[in-house]
């Protein structure tokens, strides 16, 4: 199985709620941080919009602030969730915790590795294989984790429409086409469009 390899399987996503990291835009990369009160608020939006919806499972990072929200989800149906370690932020090495700095694009790119941390290679290698494998148990699977996982895979499948923006607790539901993923936006999340939080908000 390779990176290119399609996803089989239609599937839910929603990134983590605000923290006080994404509020003061500091690096948090697989720093243990936690929702702050806005956070708390969007993770219990997202539980409403996505209350009714056919999920058959939620599987989440462990991290505090994508496990919290992914509970907020699953309290709201009556259900519990698993926690994937493969499924953490990159780490950002010796940058977590120091406000944003202009070598993130080209961290995007490839052309820039954090000191202890993971080169986007690394982190691509790990998470999209991670993702695959859980929405290969089944269909309508929920992951509830972090931006840079969507900016990952957005790396190697083309988005219709071609979603650039993520921010906090957005709900999507993904129909994968071999290599294009059919996105929608679930309830009031479609509302946001592509005006939500530019990728440096992702980490």
């Amino acid at each position: 199985m390779t990176l290119e390899t399609p996803f089989p399987h239609p599937f839910f996503f929603l990134r983590h709620g605000e923290t006080d990291y994404n509020h003061a835009r500091r690096f948090q990369g697989q720093t243990d941080s936690q929702l702050n009160a806005t956070g708390l608020a969007q993770a219990a939006r997202a539980a409403e919009t996505l209350r009714d919806q056919p999920i058959s499972a939620i599987v989440a990072s462990p991290l505090s602030r994508a496990r919290i929200t992914a509970e907020t989800v699953a309290a709201a149906r009556g259900e519990t969730i698993a926690t994937d370690p493969e499924l953490m932020e990159c780490h950002l090495g010796i940058h977590q915790g120091e406000p944003y700095q202009d070598w993130l694009p080209d961290y995007w790119k490839g052309d820039y590795a954090p000191e202890g941390g993971e080169d986007f290679w690394q982190f691509r290698a790990r998470v999209v294989p991670a993702m695959r494998r859980i929405v290969a148990e089944g269909p309508n699977r929920l992951i509830v984790a972090h931006g840079g996982l969507w900016y990952a895979a957005r790396s190697l499948f083309a988005m219709e429409p071609d979603i650039d923006r993520m921010p906090n607790a957005m709900a999507l539901y993904i129909q994968p086409d071999g290599a294009r993923w059919q996105v929608a936006l679930i309830g009031e999340d479609a509302r946001f469009g592509q005006q939500g939080m530019g990728m440096q908000g992702l980490l």
